[in-house]
């Protein structure tokens, strides 16, 4: 997929376009053409899409790289977001970077502990993480959540070492802290019921079995794995295993995002308002079949990151 971006130099601007080719499963190559310095016409930048085209053939670039499960266009339209994001922090000041990650704090917190039955609005969210006021009526528990969805995704920008036990029960722990979970971060020893999903979790004693076999798989897949593919997919183990008390869903999602950031890809929330939407993705996830899984997932939330590329 190509796209156009403006440069700025010297207080002038400069227009090219842009396509990131793959060459091998992970390496993306970046084919730039110059357009000018006046903002080109639809007409041109079709011209100039077939002189990338015909420079892909001159430098016999292979297009082609099958992932396991994402097409071609998918994979391009991840890469070109990258990409997109890569720029956007490099050009945005800091004060507007903090803003815009303060806001995206607040929404993923919501978002993720709405779906869980957090009664807090959007906007109650935004009273206590930014403006520090305890809203008139609300649950303590619901105050809470908020509160550690904050202090979680904090955490897991600063966390260094990669995905491990270490990780999961820290990051359950800070989640369901005095939310009136007796077990929080500890690896449940007793089994545990999902309310209207047809899958049933492992029992307690399958439950650090199905672990190990989640971090060898994890090891097996992290280089092989396009970055999408393997958040989301650990997304949906975790979920699947369900280790913890509580607080399963909001650690999935939380380390889904880890990935993503570790890999330099922008972070994303499940909309609230597409919970069933999400649901049926996991229930395909459930049957096997990852490839729709994958594919349903990006397009539940591309939307969301795609502004990245403006």
């Amino acid at each position: 997929m190509t796209y156009m971006e403006k440069i700025k130099r010297n207080n002038k601007e400069y227009y090219y376009l842009t396509k990131n080719v793959r060459i091998s499963i992970n390496k993306w190559k970046k084919i730039r053409i110059y357009m000018g310095d006046i903002k080109p016409s639809k007409e041109e930048i079709e011209k100039y899409a077939k002189e990338i085209e015909n420079k892909i053939k001159e430098l016999k670039i292979k297009k082609e790289y099958n992932y396991y499960y994402l097409t071609d266009e998918d994979a391009e339209v991840l890469e070109d977001l990258k990409e997109g994001f890569k720029e956007w922090l490099k050009k945005t000041p800091k004060s507007l970077k903090e803003k815009l990650n303060e806001d995206f704090v607040i929404r993923f917190t919501y978002h993720s502990n709405a779906i869980e039955g957090n009664r807090l609005t959007l906007r109650q969210t935004a009273l206590i993480l930014k403006d520090k006021v305890i809203p008139t009526g609300i649950r303590a528990e619901d105050y809470n959540e908020a509160i550690n969805g904050k202090e979680c995704l904090d955490f897991i920008k600063n966390y260094k070492e990669d995905f491990n036990q270490k990780l999961i029960t820290k990051v359950n722990n800070i989640l369901t802290k005095n939310t009136g979970v007796t077990y929080p971060g500890r690896i449940r020893f007793f089994e545990v019921q999902i309310f209207g999903s047809k899958h049933t979790p492992p029992t307690e004693k399958e439950v650090k079995k199905h672990l190990s076999n989640l971090y060898k798989w994890y090891s097996a897949n992290k280089i092989k794995l396009h970055p999408f593919e393997l958040a989301v997919i650990l997304h949906h183990k975790l979920a699947w295993i369900h280790p913890f008390e509580d607080g399963n869903g909001r650690t999935a999602r939380t380390i889904m995002n880890f990935i993503l950031m570790k890999k330099e890809y922008p972070m994303f929330f499940i909309p609230f308002e597409k919970r069933e939407d999400y649901y049926k993705c996991l229930e395909i996830a459930d049957k096997g079949n990852y490839k729709k899984y994958v594919s349903e997932m990006l397009h539940l939330i591309i939307d969301q990151i795609r502004n990245y590329k403006k």
